[in-house]
């Protein structure tokens, strides 16, 4: 594998084409106001810069764009505005009235990345359909927490947006003779940036055109490269902006009631107001305090159901919450060792989130309920912090540590993670954690968790190996541990052709999938994989945006005696056709995808 992994680093640059300059523009700043109403006609768009020239990124990059792509930026003290002119064929353009977050599945969108500390890690994200239904949320590269729908198509190669948050920006567009026309306003109270002046912000304009299935991008973007974020364009001179006060104040009060047959009538009891309320203060343009005391989320969207397919695996449910998601990309880790969702009921909670000398941070202190407590007495406290450094061009460490007390008890969790990035398609991800935990009086021994994957990311040939394993003991009870007791090891090779332009087949993608699976302890005794799986999967784009996907799944798994002693199967039986006999776990150790899985027996 070692051998391998060389002669496929070394043969990077062969396929790599030379460095080409980023894309550069310097908005105008200009002191005016405008109504976004999806109309350019305003005297002020005729002063904007100009960004044009788009270029084809998926099925196929390099390619220039089928259709003309016109974007207007210029920016007030008080925000950034961009306006754009989407040519299309009558007819083609598909746009819906949709719920927010949703406007990038069927529809055509603009996506707009604005990273404003130009480190081409993060970026804050708005996309709008062409009627201005907005999605938007945040983009930290290596972190792949995609929450609910995205401004991505899994297909196009790049790294998905976390689309849980919702900032506040205005857009409004409307569908013309020659496509769509749209005008997007961000304040800069909305974002987070450097506090030097004049600054330069990295920037991408990303198209989708849902008749065709293809993305097209302002700045030149290749397939065959580490980070979407590293090829992004350049916002240069920003100068003098001012956004004033960032302080919000959420008072909230709440009363209930309780009611029920008492002798002939009824009694009513309650009534009293419980007291609370959030607050945000931008300390600086890169630090913000958030606050919350007693607060309600009865207003927050509900969880969507899901429909566990592994049961051995948790579900993972997305943060919801406002004052846990203002500021959640600063806590995101690889692992998910930080899940606000832990803190189920709080009564008080605090944290600070920036950048400062180029190390992003969040720090989280929370109390929760007694309603979440092990004992139902104590008031379980959470400390929980985030850190990100850069290393060189792409590559960066952090660390994560949690710290849960709940009485006597305690669960603390540290972490080391980074990303290294080499040869321009090739990145090696990483990270370490230990867990100490205290349950019932009783310590537990030091636990680890580690995982490392290499990734080659080549215009024709690509390839993941991924081992991971999480220890027995280890537990993150502020955190989201899908599976424990486990250790796995994945590899797929993959090999990707393209059609020439116009033709009925543009790209074509085959690839093999290897899965072994063993629990951690057999792990380390040498003990075979419990579970083995090879997935042979081809994936075809065509002309007109169609796809065409095909799966072969070969399977088996295995069940630990540990938990399923109790268990059987059901075997073809002697004496004939449609005979069926049940013999214990233990006599079948594994089974293919389709056969009967184990049922407890009497």
């Amino acid at each position: 594998m070692l051998l391998i992994l060389q002669l496929l680093a070394a043969a990077a640059d062969l396929e790599r084409p030379g460095e080409t300059p980023p894309a550069q523009v310097s908005p105008p700043r200009i002191e005016a106001r405008i109504k976004v109403d999806g109309v350019l006609d305003e005297p002020v768009w005729e002063r904007a810069a100009r960004l044009g020239n788009f270029s084809q990124y998926s099925p196929s990059d390099g390619r220039p764009a089928a259709q003309e792509t016109e974007v207007l930026v210029w920016y007030s003290p008080t925000a950034i505005h961009f306006g754009i002119r989407a040519h299309a064929e009558p007819g083609t353009v598909r746009a819906h009235l949709t719920d927010r977050d949703r406007a990038t599945v069927l529809d055509d969108y603009i996506e707009i990345q604005l990273g404003t500390f130009n480190d081409h890690r993060s970026a804050f994200v708005f996309a709008v359909n062409p009627l201005g239904v907005q999605a938007d949320g945040s983009l930290v590269e290596g972190t792949q927490r995609n929450a609910g729908a995205t401004a991505s198509d899994k297909s196009s190669g790049r790294e998905l947006a976390d689309l849980s948050q919702d900032y506040t920006f205005d857009s409004k567009g409307r569908v013309t003779d020659y496509g769509y026309e749209l005008e997007v306003r961000v304040p800069f109270k909305s974002l987070r940036y450097q506090s030097s002046d004049p600054q330069d912000w990295s920037l991408q304009i990303i198209r989708k055109t849902a008749a065709t299935g293809r993305e097209d991008t302002w700045a030149p973007a290749r397939r065959d490269a580490a980070s979407f974020l590293a090829q992004h364009g350049q916002l240069t001179g920003l100068t003098g902006i001012r956004p004033g006060l960032v302080l919000e104040l959420n008072p909230i009060v709440t009363s209930s009631v309780r009611g029920g047959p008492a002798g002939q009538g009824w009694h009513y009891r309650g009534g009293s107001p419980d007291f609370g309320g959030n607050v945000k203060w931008g300390m600086t343009t890169n630090l913000t305090l958030n606050g919350t005391v007693n607060p309600d989320f009865s207003q927050v969207e509900s969880d969507a159901g899901q429909v566990s397919a592994d049961p051995r695996r948790a579900l993972f449910f997305a943060e919801k919450r406002p004052f846990f998601l203002d500021g959640l990309e600063y806590f995101t880790t690889p692992s998910q060792v930080i899940y606000s969702r832990r803190i189920g009921a709080p009564i008080a909670a605090a944290k600070v989130t920036g950048k400062v000398s180029g190390v992003s941070f969040g720090v989280l202190s929370a109390v929760d309920g007694t309603e979440t407590s092990g004992t139902g007495l104590d008031h379980p406290a959470y400390n929980l912090v985030r850190a990100v450094t850069s290393l060189g061009g792409q590559s960066r460490l952090g660390i994560a540590y949690t710290d849960k007390v709940d009485g006597g008890d305690y669960n603390r969790v540290g972490q080391v993670d980074g990303r290294l990035v080499f040869g321009g398609i090739n990145n090696l991800s990483f990270y370490g954690a230990v867990s100490r935990t205290r349950q019932s009086g009783t310590s537990t021994p030091v636990a680890p968790m580690w995982f490392a994957n290499y990734a080659r990311t080549g215009r024709t040939w690509g390839l993941q190996a991924t081992f991971q394993a999480v220890s027995d003991q280890f537990r993150a009870q502020s955190g989201f541990v899908a599976q424990g007791d486990l250790a796995q090891v994945t590899l797929g090779p993959s090999a990707t052709f393209y059609g020439k332009q116009g033709a009925t087949l543009e790209r074509f993608t085959g690839s093999i999938t290897g899965t072994w699976t063993w629990s951690y302890t057999n792990f380390r005794t040498g003990a075979p994989s419990r579970d083995r799986q090879y997935w042979f999967s081809t994936n075809s784009t065509l002309r007109g945006g169609w796809t065409l996907g095909t799966i072969i799944f070969l399977e088996s798994f295995g069940f630990d005696p540990r938990l399923f002693r109790d268990y059987a199967v059901e075997v073809p039986g002697a004496g004939g056709a449609g005979r069926v006999d049940t013999i214990p776990y233990g006599q079948k150790k594994r089974v293919p995808s389709a056969s009967t899985w184990p049922r407890r027996v009497a």
